[in-house]
Parts: C-alpha cells; structure tokens; sequence
C-alpha cells in the first residue's frame, strides 16, 4: 500500500497501520487500471513473488527435460500435482501446485494452496533454471538436478548469483550501482528504495538492536540520496567524499528498487527489484519486474501497469545477464589486483 501510494507521489509513514493505510486510500479516485493493479496484488500475490535461477553449465536437449520431469512427476508425494509441458523449441516448464501453512493466519491456522512454476532456457550450451525464490521451489530443482546429473552421469557445474567471495563492502555495493546502470537498452531513471548492511558487528551483549537497526536504517536513506545522485547527475558513488564514510563503517547495499528508462520501443519505464536473501553472506540473489509506467499519447502513465508476459521474460533475461556480466568483472577486478600485489 505503501508502494500504491507512493507512485502517485503520496508518501505515509511505514509505522502507519495497515488500517490507515487502506482507508486513505480508498478515498483516493481509482480508475480501470488502477482497481485491476489492486485487484490483481490482492488475489494474485503469488505472481509477485521474486524469482532467483541457476545456469546449468552443460548441454542439454528438451528430451532429457522432459524425462527426468516425467520420472519426478510420477514419483511426487501425493500433496503436489506436476505439470510439465514444452514453450517453444528452447524451453520446458515443470509446474508443481502444493499447499502450505499459512502462519499469518491469526484466529485459524489455515493451508494456503501455491504453485512453483520451474522454467528450463536452453542457451547452446547452457541452460538456465529460473524458479520462484522460496524453499520449495529450490527443493523441487535441487531434486530435479540430481536426477539430471544421474543422466550425465557427472555431477552438473552450476552457477549461480553470490557474492560469498568478496568481503569488501565496496564490491559488494559494486555489484548493485552496476547491475541498476548497465542494463542493456535501458537508462537508469530513479532509484526509489536501498537497503544496506554493515559488516562490522559490536560484540557488545548491552549493545541494544534498536539502535543498530536506527544505524541502518539511518545509513540506508544516506546511501538511497548517494545513489540517486548517481541516476540524477551522473556523479560517481564509490568516489564520494559521502559514500568512503559509509564505508568506512562497513555499509555496502543489500537490496534496492529502481526504475530505468527504455531507450527503445515500448520505451517504458520499468520497475525492478533486487537483492539477497541473505544479506550478510551475499547469498540467495533474488529479484522481479514490478511493473511499468506506460508510454501513452505522448506522456507516461501515473501508476505502475503490468507488462505482458513475453516482454517480463525478456526483462527477466535481462537482469539475470546482467548480473552474471557485473559478478564477472568483479572477480577480474579483484584478481587483477591481487595480482599487482603478488608482482
């Protein structure tokens, strides 16, 4: 509701209930799109649930997909139903609909019916696994990937999107101001939300959490006016007098939502979100597409609207290149300096 409000430039506080929240906003005048946005994230939430995937560095052909998603189907407890099917000539898609305990549920613990829908992209000789960023969904592929190792008879390298290896809050910030302003075909517009996480922990058991989650949250809307100098005057964030004191303090960016411009037609501006399951460890990369502000009769759209489903799977594609590519140069970065040292 937050979100719904500040896209048409009204901000209430977080510490608002969810009561007053709803009631404001249903004084405000709707119209067609808008009540379906509604409509569709309080029916649908499961849609907007964030995706995460791994690249399987191997080849594989749809029939070898396709059998060990048959043998899984055949052998899958009996809470969950497998859909399997072929998109295309480079793609097959395994969707298990299970339940699950609902503990938001305050007067009745209740089972919410959901549904994981697993995605194989074959890329030459690769393939990649995009699925809903959630335990069971992680649980259905790991199974699936070791019945294709059984296959191959070799177990399958994969790859996926951590940042494990560098302990240095810089690479770590590194890694989002990249991924937000080197998306191909895209401009970075605005950047609406950063949250950050220190690496240098007080081992102090009087030390209150309050306090350091004040420090946090403090240090986040410095490092959120840092990074939209970045999308608004070109400045650069890592050589900021600012930023160097943020780092200091072991700061770097755990998650952000920005928007980015498209420099070719539809030219729509489009909302993203990324971040890391685990921020402290830089592990279990997540992210979605929020939605779009529509380019309609020479003016965008006031509220997010959605995007057809062929063009989020290009936008999708898109974030997850992107963020191989910046992990990659990185790595170069830091063996090329590791290097200079040895020498």
């Amino acid at each position: 509701m937050l979100e719904l409000a500040k896209d048409r430039g009204i901000f209430y506080s977080p510490r608002d209930s969810r009561e007053t929240l709803a009631n404001n906003l249903s004084l405000l005048p709707q119209d067609y799109h808008d009540l379906n946005l509604i409509l569709d994230q309080r029916e649908h939430s499961g849609r907007a649930e964030k995706l995460t995937s791994i690249v399987l560095n191997t080849q594989l052909s749809i029939d070898e997909i396709k059998e060990v998603s048959d043998d899984y189907r055949e052998q899958a407890p009996g809470d969950e139903k497998v859909i399997t099917h072929q998109d295309g000539t480079n793609k097959y898609l395994v969707t298990v609909q299970y339940s699950e305990i609902d503990y938001s549920k305050n007067r009745l613990v209740q089972r919410r019916p959901k549904q994981a829908g697993i995605e194989f992209i074959i890329e030459g000789d690769k393939t990649i696994v995009r699925m809903p960023a959630n335990a069971k969904a992680k649980e259905i592929v790991h199974n699936l990937k070791e019945r294709l190792d059984g296959k191959k008879k070799t177990d399958i390298p994969a790859d996926l999107i951590e940042l494990t290896e560098f302990t240095n809050s810089e690479q770590r910030t590194e890694f989002f101001t990249s991924l937000i302003s080197k998306l191909p075909d895209f401009k970075l517009d605005d950047v609406t939300s950063v949250k950050v996480e220190s690496n240098i922990k007080e081992v102090d058991e009087n030390e209150l959490d309050l306090e350091d989650d004040q420090d946090a949250e403090q240090a986040g809307q410095e490092m959120l006016a840092l990074v939209k100098n970045v999308a608004f005057k070109g400045q650069s964030l890592l050589a900021s007098t600012e930023y160097q004191q943020l780092r200091a303090k072991g700061f770097f960016i755990t998650s952000i939502i920005w928007r980015s411009k498209q420099t070719i037609s539809p030219y729509f501006i489009v909302e993203y979100e990324a971040g890391f399951e685990e921020p402290d460890a830089g592990r279990g990369f997540k992210y979605i597409v929020r939605g779009a502000f529509h380019f309609q009769n020479r003016e965008y759209t006031k509220t997010l609207r959605p995007i057809s489903p062929e063009h989020k799977q290009q936008l999708l594609s898109l974030i997850e290149q992107t963020a191989h590519r910046t992990l990659a140069e990185i790595r170069n970065k830091v063996e090329e300096v590791a290097a200079d040292h040895t020498d």
